[in-house]
């Protein structure tokens, strides 16, 4: 009997501590929801303990009438039968109001006391979803493209900005003359219209230091380095941004280049690479010895996580955890370039995995630092034991 009341005890004070961590959360996202969080939080811990254990110690002293005995009994159960049947009402009258705050305000206690990388933080971020989930499934959806641009169809492009590119003599390479701008001065952005060589082998398009120089774009000795592959061996550039290239009528805005002197011959002054190519739908036309570039048509400004992700540096703060199959990570963003970085959404991808987007970044000065919340479950299957593979990445950023 005395080990039935113990247990009655500990049954009312889990249910007790539920109760008050979704009575609490509930209160909190209805505040902000409400444009802020303005309300006192001793006046929503006083409130939500009002309702989950005043109420019932109010049945019980009502009920027995000051015999403190009988009250004692009482509150080894009362309280456990009023708040799991409360929470159980809850889920079924409003289930995606409670897994809402439970998964926005679940943690807030830990990150408050200890900051949002703590082991602490990130086990309560966990044990809220999973019990937001039993109220209301979340089906969360990763980001897969990582900035990349799929096929187009004739209606996505501008035929009317056509670039039609021949081919060399005999075929063995395209030349094509290309616009660079620099940063603007003074008085005006200094630009120049130089050969380059279309090389579909280059990840990135090239630029001579002397030609850097002549546009005023600065190549500092600490910038930002990439390591290529060539036919003489592997080869290490620094990598600097252009702040326009011009094809034709077809303006590029915000580029990331090579500085690769050994690029420049009699014929070219650099290469072309895919960073440019990716912004045209391309056709060979290998009987007429022609190449045309269809631009892409965008209607705001182009995504740059391509070009910039060289430029940043990627981390997570503190230790990266997976509790009960779900992270909940502070990923640090620095801008290591030259030029502010804006609209940085970093990603999280898993082995075998998802892939999990961050909170957007507004913007990043160079050499300061960007935080990026990247909260959701670390396996596709929802199991526990993904080993903690993962890479980081940019799905979205912007110069």
């Amino acid at each position: 009997m005395a080990l039935t009341w113990v247990l009655l005890g500990l049954g009312s004070l889990a249910s007790l501590v539920i109760a008050l961590w979704i009575a609490v959360s509930m209160a909190r996202t209805a505040a902000v929801e409400r444009g802020g969080f303005t309300s006192s939080s001793l006046w929503i811990w006083f409130v939500a303990l009002v309702i989950t254990l005043g109420v019932p110690f109010a049945i019980a002293v009502w009920k027995h009438q000051g015999d403190a005995r009988r009250i004692t009994l009482t509150m080894a159960w009362l309280p456990m039968l009023w708040n799991a049947g409360g929470v159980l009402v809850a889920m079924q009258m409003m289930p995606d109001i409670v897994a809402t705050a439970l998964r926005g305000q679940g943690a807030w206690v830990a990150e408050d006391r200890f900051g949002p990388s703590h082991s602490a933080t990130r086990v309560m971020s966990a044990a809220a979803h999973h019990a937001a989930d039993f109220a209301a499934p979340d089906t969360e959806e990763g980001v897969d493209d990582r900035g990349t641009l799929p096929l187009v169809d004739r209606g996505e492009v501008d035929p009317s900005k056509t670039l039609s590119v021949p081919f060399a003599e005999e075929g063995t390479a395209i030349l094509m003359d290309v616009t660079l701008h620099g940063p603007t001065g003074a008085d005006q952005a200094a630009s120049v219209t130089l050969p380059y060589l279309f090389d579909t082998g280059a990840s990135y398009t090239t630029i001579s230091s002397h030609t850097a120089a002549e546009l005023g774009i600065a190549v500092p000795e600490d910038a930002p380095t990439l390591t290529f592959n060539t036919a003489s061996g592997p080869r290490e550039s620094r990598m600097v941004h252009l702040p326009a290239l011009q094809l034709g009528q077809v303006m590029i805005p915000g580029l990331l280049v090579s500085v690769c002197d050994a690029c420049v011959n009699e014929r070219t002054e650099g290469l072309l690479g895919l960073n440019v190519m990716r912004e045209f739908f391309v056709q060979m036309d290998y009987k007429n010895q022609r190449m045309q570039l269809l631009p892409r048509l965008s209607e705001a400004d182009p995504n740059r996580a391509y070009d910039i992700e060289p430029v940043v540096e990627l981390k997570v703060e503190g230790a990266a955890e997976v509790w009960l199959g779900r992270v909940r990570w502070m990923v640090l963003v620095r801008n290591r370039g030259t030029v502010p970085l804006r609209g940085i959404v970093p990603v999280v991808e898993f082995t075998e995995g998802p892939t999990l987007a961050g909170a957007t970044i507004a913007e990043i000065q160079p050499g300061q630092v960007g935080r990026s919340l990247v909260e959701g479950k670390a396996s596709v299957d929802g199991r526990s034991d993904t080993k903690g593979h993962y890479t980081l990445g940019l799905a979205e950023a912007y110069w």
